[in-house]
């Protein structure tokens, strides 16, 4: 199949978070599948043309926008193995140092720069003959694709084949601007209303690529079930569940050649769940780094998070104050965000010094160590549409503590010392009485060794990879091959006009 991957990220070219490693590793196992899979995305000041080897392709690229025509050229690069990556090039929307913020506060032209965006791409596609068979497309930014192929392209004989895919990794973002902007994406307004963009008196472009697209996923089965609801939907939940039936969850995957404790060249030492002792050498290395004292009889917990809200770091902290009084643990965390969160932290380990071990920040190699180097790791999140360091740690045998939210109760099974089964622990309210209940029945199961050993190694045998992702992902392409071209009007909503 001829796969058009379009995203407003994608690394190594521009990150700034999980989208961008998706954008890499799922076009790069469905290429390893066969398929023909071409990147599209902003050409960011970030994206630099030496070290990724950017070729201008073609002539330059006439790209509609309100009632005039901007002018952006088509770089191409192949520095990903096995796949074409194509960046629409404008200094002026793009030639910045951040993607969709200045560090502060979003840009203020970000409506127009991904109406731009979104009609480049289409426009990209057509001028270089690469007519896709699926036009897969992720978040608000990429929102508009499934409009305009659905509307201004519907008559198109370059796209009759193509169907619009159209993923959710967080809908907390949806892309929401001024009606006064509306113009700007030339679209007729009998689609703006209820029942296309309109929201609340603006435009919503997550809500026109889910109206659009003819089919929606997300990053996992739990998650698509809570968009349907209002705690989870952000004001989109009578959407998601209007499109329900072709609403799927598909899990993301983990780089198990990057993320695997038996060749992990970050770790001190490696180890395998027949061979443990290199853990316990990466244990007593991140306990150093740390500052913390080298206690094998304490359980080591830690987390590897965003400090925000969503992420539950709050309730965290407050729960870890009650647990270091009453129970011989420590706590490590790796993570940069609101200094309001940071600070009960910091005066945790102001509190029990050689127990609780900060550092804010992203370090690679560290994280690395610190999932290495953990038995218990903590993910308390309010909601988390798929999460990776759950898995990431389950397979360096760190037995995650999760809310069971989203992919975080999708991934991880509750232990049942009885039939020596599952994976994890799980809680679902959200509460510090909760967490810290949760936390000290977890650490009555670590004193059990042989009991955590068994548990330990079914973590460390979990496996969820991007070539299984793709797979599933390939049969919704192929249940897709042959879309039906209805009319606007009777299938998407607006029977009525």
């Amino acid at each position: 199949m001829k796969i058009a991957f379009i995203t407003s990220e994608a690394y190594p070219f521009a990150k700034t978070g999980g989208l961008a490693d998706v954008s890499n590793a799922l076009p790069a196992a469905l290429a390893r599948r066969g398929h023909d899979v071409r990147i599209f995305m902003p050409r960011y000041y970030v994206v630099d043309r030496e070290r990724f080897g950017l070729s201008i392709v073609g002539g330059p690229l006439g790209v509609p926008l309100g009632d005039g025509e901007k002018w952006a050229a088509i770089l191409e690069s192949r520095h990903i193995p096995g796949i074409t990556a194509y960046f629409i090039e404008h200094d002026f929307y793009f030639g910045r140092d951040g993607l969709y913020d200045d560090g502060h506060a979003a840009y203020t032209d970000n409506a127009e720069r991904f109406i731009f965006f979104c009609h480049g791409a289409m426009r990209a596609l057509r001028d270089l003959g690469f007519a896709p068979d699926i036009l897969h497309c992720n978040d608000w930014q990429t929102g508009l694709l499934p409009v305009y192929l659905k509307t201004l392209y519907g008559e198109d004989p370059f796209f009759k084949k193509s169907a619009a895919v159209m993923t959710v990794h967080n809908a907390g973002y949806q892309g929401v601007f001024p009606t006064e902007l509306y113009h700007l994406t030339r679209l007729d307004w009998r689609h703006y209303n209820d029942g296309g963009l309109e929201f609340f008196n603006q435009m919503n472009f997550l809500k026109g690529g889910l109206l659009f697209a003819d089919a929606v996923t997300t990053v996992s089965r739990k998650y698509a079930e809570e968009l349907q609801t209002p705690e989870f939907g952000y004001d989109l939940a009578d959407t998601f569940g209007r499109i329900s039936g072709r609403l799927y969850g598909i899990t993301n995957g983990v780089d198990y050649a990057k993320w695997n404790p038996e060749t992990d060249t970050f770790l001190p030492a490696r180890y395998s769940p027949d061979m443990m002792d290199g853990k316990r050498v990466c244990r007593e290395e991140l306990q150093r780094r740390m500052g913390l004292k080298i206690d094998p009889a304490a359980p080591l917990t830690g987390s590897i998070s965003r400090v925000t809200h969503q992420k539950g770091m709050d309730v965290l902290a407050d729960s870890l104050g009650a647990l270091l009084a009453d129970v011989n643990l420590q706590f490590v965390l790796l993570g940069q965000g609101e200094d309001w969160i940071f600070h009960k932290f910091e005066e945790l380990r102001r509190l029990f010094p050689g127990r609780v071990g900060i550092f804010r920040g992203y370090d690679e190699p560290l994280s690395h160590l610190v999932e290495a180097g953990l038995d218990i790791y903590l993910m308390p999140s309010r909601y988390e549409p798929c999460g990776l360091n759950q898995m990431y740690s389950m397979k360096y045998g760190a037995i995650p503590v999760v809310r069971a939210t989203g992919g975080l109760d999708d991934t991880v099974s509750e232990w049942d010392e009885r039939s020596l089964s599952g994976n994890g622990f799980k809680f679902g309210d959200l509460t510090q009485k909760a967490l810290y209940e949760k936390i000290r029945y977890v650490i009555r199961h670590f004193d059990n060794r042989r009991a955590w050993d068994s548990l330990r190694k079914n973590a460390m045998e979990f496996s969820r990879s991007w070539a299984d992702a793709a797979l599933e992902y390939e049969r919704l392409y192929e249940s897709l091959r042959t879309p039906v071209r209805h009319p606007v009007d009777t299938i998407y909503g607006f029977e009525n006009l």
